[in-house]
């Protein structure tokens, strides 16, 4: 609804007012009702006369309370109304001024959106009010004077108000926002509850709002609970038995609607909350007594409480039941812990137990517990320890420090019973006395008892140091005390050295220096030392190093022979003396004594082998070593004697070779001279050779000088002097040589003999591959070796059927064969030695029979293509087409066929070719069984071809008047001549097109064509074939042109031959000309025909 509103002093102040106009900004505000829909409103001395405009208005002629402004119109009666009684008005005091509007800003697009459909309304409104002063009026009204009345006059200071018909939209929005219906309950329960209610009816609203945009803000007991745009709420949180009072106000943009009517709903009853901690008031030896406070009943009364008790057993037992709030509980246990819980009981039954409550029994006083007791004792703590009984629950324990002079003071206090006591001095006494308490009261102290820390460990004392001069066994070590002791006397020091064995204790005892004897001279000793006391072993010193004086080194062990005496030289290896004096061994002597008893030095250095050369072989030798270091030589070693060794064996002669077989051949060899000592074994070696001329079989002692280009293999070792070398290549030369070896080494290769193995017969074919067809099979095998003699054949046997290839090729095709059989078949080779071994069995299977050629049909020739097919139409078998046509080789001018197309599908266009030409095609089908056959050769020719078309012609006017046609000259393909064909058709003439020239011209002069006409002309080629066939190609693009205007003759004329010229004329208009004119005639008629019409037709204004 809007609002109106007038100032006493003149000055109209438009405002809107929302659904929160019942509540008064201002203290010194006033409301006076009026008569009728008016109110007056006093605020701060100030008095607003507002006019109340119904949700009716501008339906129906306007209610006036007075007569309209402006002097009355003719023939209108006055209708009566009765003067309204207003109550006196009061006038602002003049020393008050009115307080400013109100201002608020609004945002550029919250003024467009709600500029929007206010100017819309405005519009309607101002259209119906039109259309109502139109024509309704006319009926409800009297008839005005067609006297036109000067516009009333406004009064000074007063301004225009808003009728009716500028109502403001908003007004009437919120009105219908305002008729919402007070929202129902469906559903109630003890703590929330479900409302709905329906939407307001918008469907008189000008602009049509969707529902979507509407929110609604439901109150709870006055207070705003939700805004939402549904229709349906679940309130939660609610109490039980509970009365509530929901409404809600319906918005819909910056419109608020009036508060729907109260519903008021009571929530159900329900069980009591849980009752709270119950609470110990008293407590005994054997009973305990508890009291708790009332519970919130939730809309039942409470018609019991239960207690349960819960002791150490662990189960919960009823000790009562009753409505009473206080209740003692007996016969219990002194000192002991129960748990308590309570819960309420109504007509809905048990509420939730309360939190447990613990609650202990009185006891006595606890008795004087026994001394605590010494559990482990440190450098700087002291751990305690005592029994705990039954009556006491927590202890104090205190300490007495006879330094601080402070007496006992506690260091401890709560319910363990082992206590450590940290940060005391090392090697102190303490006093400890405890005490226990309970809820009834503490006990005596304990008697006092007296414990000690323990010494600290003492710090490591110096690191051993050698006292005087060193001697080579015998060292004396001194070594100072610790620089602190631990709080306690050093009681004696542990002494260690390291014979390379790990240290070992030499001595023990008080004092702070010993001798160390039996040690070796020359030799470094790792030494420490630790002390000890009552607090415990320190750490180990610093690690010291200290040696004895060196002596000469020891014997050393005799020489002995690396490896076997030479002929002439020998090796000898020795060893480092077991004992060095103390000091490295710098260098070794080596003397030998010859067999004539002379001495001599054969080796001075600091390796410990050497090799002693030119010796005699045979010939007895004695060897002694000593060593050397810094303190002079050692003894010398036991003597060693060696008997220098036999020489290698001479090179046999070479070895007489004969053939046994094709694959074997006999060796045979004399011993040769051994050089002093016995032949041991022989070794034969044998290499393959290529010798030309080596035609015999017979063995040779040489055939060239091929040593240098041989790769020897050993074929024989042994003792023996004959051997038989086995599993050779027949017809191959082959190259032998023979050695041997005694004790004292290996003699040298003899020369080598060679042989020439004879032929045998070929070996077996390793390698066999086919590729099979449907009734044949080509093998191909790979040529196995002839072993000396040419291959002259092969037999290949197939099942019980041999068959032989007429020469030493290894291709061969079996032809004769059945499909999609299976065949095993095997080779043999032949040459004129005898027949070899068959080759393994090679399994073969031949193929399907591949499908027969399709017929070549002619779909469609053209000059330069022709459109095949061939088949059925469907290839279920998916068969694969190869076409193929005949061709010219350009490199040896036969006639080849070649291959178009390949491929699945059963039609094909074959293209560029030449015109007028027989062409040979074939065609095959193949599948997984192979290629098929070709079809019979089709011979198939293409047609002639036509012309081809010409450009547009090109129209030039001549002076003498005429039109030249003229157009561009096309070749015909190979001697046949063309001739052009023009056609000509006047534009606007439903006809067609006429020949007016046909020759070998390119240009053509039109003659006689009608002035200020268009024509169209068009060419096209004809070829003239050899045999008098002619062909016309395609006609060209039209092109227009139009003839001049004629020119204008001055004559005199009658009307009746200007009536007959103007007839001529009329025949002469095209006939877009034609429907031109009478489309200009026909809107002309049709447009006197609407004016008259209209004239005759519209209601006369003045009748």
């Amino acid at each position: 609804m809007a609002l109106e509103p007038e100032s006493v002093q003149g000055q109209t102040d438009m405002a809107s007012i929302s659904s929160g106009v019942g509540r008064d900004e201002a203290t010194t505000s006033a409301r006076v009702k009026l008569p009728g829909p008016t109110v007056m409103k006093v605020e701060q001395g100030q008095v607003i006369t507002v006019k109340l405009l119904g949700p009716n208005a501008g339906q129906g002629p306007p209610q006036f309370y007075g007569p309209p402004p402006g002097p009355p119109p003719q023939g209108y009666v006055q209708p009566y109304q009765p003067p309204p009684q207003y109550p006196p008005v009061m006038s602002p005091p003049l020393a008050q001024p009115s307080p400013p509007p109100v201002y608020s800003q609004k945002s550029e697009r919250h003024v467009r959106q709600y500029d929007k459909p206010r100017n819309k309304y405005y519009q309607r409104q101002q259209h119906t009010h039109h259309n109502k002063s139109g024509s309704s009026s006319l009926h409800s009204t009297p008839p005005l004077s067609p006297k036109k009345e000067p516009p009333a006059r406004k009064n000074e200071g007063e301004e225009e108000v808003q009728t009716e018909d500028g109502e403001d939209p908003r007004n009437s929005l919120q009105h219908l926002l305002s008729q919402v219906k007070p929202p129902k309950v469906i559903d109630v329960t003890p703590n929330e509850a479900v409302i709905q209610w329906s939407s307001p009816d918008l469907s008189s609203q000008p602009d049509d709002i969707p529902v979507s945009e509407l929110l609604y803000e439901v109150f709870l007991n006055n207070n705003l609970y939700m805004s939402i745009p549904a229709t349906q709420l679940t309130i939660n949180g609610l109490k039980p038995a509970t009365e509530y009072r929901v409404h809600l106000q319906c918005l819909c943009g910056g419109v608020r609607g009036d508060s729907s009517g109260v519903a008021v709903f009571l929530t159900h009853s329900t069980v009591p909350d849980a009752p709270q901690l119950p609470r110990m008031i008293q407590k005994s030896k054997t009973s305990l007594q508890f009291r708790w406070g009332p519970v919130k009943e939730n809309g039942s009364r409470v018609t019991a409480f239960i207690l349960e008790l819960c002791g150490n057993n662990g189960e919960w037992s009823e000790v009562f039941r009753g409505r009473g709030k206080q209740h003692t509980v007996t016969k219990l246990q002194p000192q002991t812990r129960y748990r308590v819980r309570l819960a309420a009981v109504n007509e809905h039954g048990k509420s939730e137990y309360s939190p447990e409550a613990i609650a202990y029994t009185s006891g006595v006083v606890p008795s004087q517990p026994a001394p605590p007791v010494l559990e482990q004792a440190s450098v700087t703590s002291l751990s305690l320890g005592w029994t705990k009984r039954p009556m006491e629950e927590t202890y104090t324990l205190q300490m007495e420090d006879s330094l601080n002079g402070y007496g006992f003071r506690p260091v401890y206090n709560g319910r363990d019973t082992r206590v450590t006591c940290p940060g005391l001095r090392r090697n102190a006494d303490y006093k400890f006395r405890l005490c226990a308490h309970n809820d009834e009261g503490t006990s005596p102290f304990s008697d006092i008892t007296c414990y000690p820390t323990l010494p600290d460990r003492p710090k490591p004392p110096s690191a051993p140091t050698v006292k005087g001069r060193p001697k080579s066994t015998k060292l004396t070590l001194v070594w100072s005390p610790p620089s602190d002791n631990g709080g306690s006397r050093i009681t004696g020091y542990r002494l260690e050295i390291d014979r390379d064995s790990g240290f070992e204790c030499i001595y023990t005892g008080e004092g702070t220096e010993t001798d160390c004897t039996e040690l070796s001279p020359g030799k470094s000793y790792r030494v420490r030392v630790l002390c000890e006391s009552l607090g415990g072993i320190s750490d180990w010193s610093e690690v010291a190093s200290v040696s004895t004086e060196a002596v000469c080194p020891g014997i050393c062990q005799p020489p002995r022979l690396l490896g076997k005496p030479k002929a002439s030289l020998l090796q000898l290896k020795w060893g480092n003396p077991e004992f060095d004096g103390g000091a490295p061994v710098t260098e070794f002597r080596i003397d030998m004594t010859s067999p004539n008893n002379e001495r001599r030095q054969v080796y001075c250095g600091r390796d410990l082998e050497c090799t002693v050369a030119s010796l005699l072989p045979g010939r007895p030798y004695i060897f002694m070593v000593c060593g050397v270091n810094r303190m002079g030589p050692g003894q010398w070693s036991e003597p060693l004697e060696v008997v220098s060794g036999a020489g290698p064996p001479d090179a046999p002669h070479a070895p007489h070779l004969a053939c046994r077989s094709p694959y074997s051949v006999h060796l045979a060899w004399e011993e040769p001279i051994n050089n002093g000592a016995g032949i041991d074994q022989y070794n034969v070696q044998i290499a393959e050779v290529s010798c030309p001329h080596a035609e015999s079989s017979e063995s040779s002692s040489t055939c060239g000088d091929l040593e240098s280009d041989l790769t020897f293999t050993s074929a024989y070792t042994g003792s023996a002097l004959t051997t038989e070398v086995r599993n050779l290549a027949p017809a191959t030369t082959y190259a032998f040589r023979v050695c041997c070896s005694n004790s004292a080494g290996v003699g040298p290769w003899s020369s080598h003999a060679t042989v020439t193995t004879p032929a045998a017969p070929p070996a077996p074919v390793a390698y066999i591959s086919s590729s099979p067809a449907a009734t044949a099979v080509t093998l191909l095998w790979g040529e196995p070796a002839n072993h000396g003699d040419p291959i002259t054949h092969y037999v290949i046997e197939v099942g019980d059927k041999t068959v032989t290839t007429p020469g030493p090729e290894t291709e061969y095709a079996l032809n004769d064969l059945q499909p999609e059989t299976l065949y095993r078949l095997r080779i043999q080779a032949v040459n004129s030695v005898g027949p070899g071994s068959f080759s393994g069995i090679h399994k073969v299977t031949t193929r399907a029979l591949p499908p027969a050629p399709p017929t070549i049909e002619l779909v469609k020739a053209s000059y330069n293509s022709l459109k095949l097919k061939w088949g059925d139409g469907r290839n279920l078998d998916m068969l694969t087409y190869s076409l193929q046509m005949e061709f010219t080789n350009p490199h040896n001018g036969t006639r080849e066929f070649y291959q178009v197309y390949n491929g699945t599908n059963q039609n094909y266009k074959v293209v560029r070719l030449e015109e007028n030409t027989e062409y040979h095609l074939r065609i095959c089908a193949s599948n997984e069984a192979g290629i098929g056959p070709y079809s019979a050769v089709a011979h198939l020719s293409t047609t002639k071809a036509p012309p081809p078309p010409l450009k547009a012609p090109r129209i030039t006017e001549s002076p003498e008047g005429n039109h030249i046609v003229e157009w561009c000259s096309v070749r015909c393909p190979g001697e046949d001549s063309i001739l052009y064909r023009l056609q000509v058709l006047q534009a606007g003439k439903d006809q067609d097109y006429y020949v007016v020239y046909t020759g070998d011209e390119t240009s053509y002069a039109l003659t006689g064509l009608e002035p200020h006409t268009g024509y169209y002309v068009r060419v096209c080629g004809v070829r003239v074939c050899g045999d008098g066939e002619t062909m016309a190609g395609a006609y060209s693009s039209p092109a227009l042109f139009n003839t001049p205007k004629p020119a204008p003759v001055m004559t005199t004329k009658t009307a009746a031959n200007t009536t007959q010229e103007a007839g001529l004329q009329w025949h002469n208009l095209s006939d877009q000309q034609k429907a031109a004119a009478i489309l200009v005639v026909f809107s002309l008629f049709c447009a006197v025909a609407a004016i008259g019409l209209h004239h005759f037709l519209a209601p006369d204004n003045g009748r």
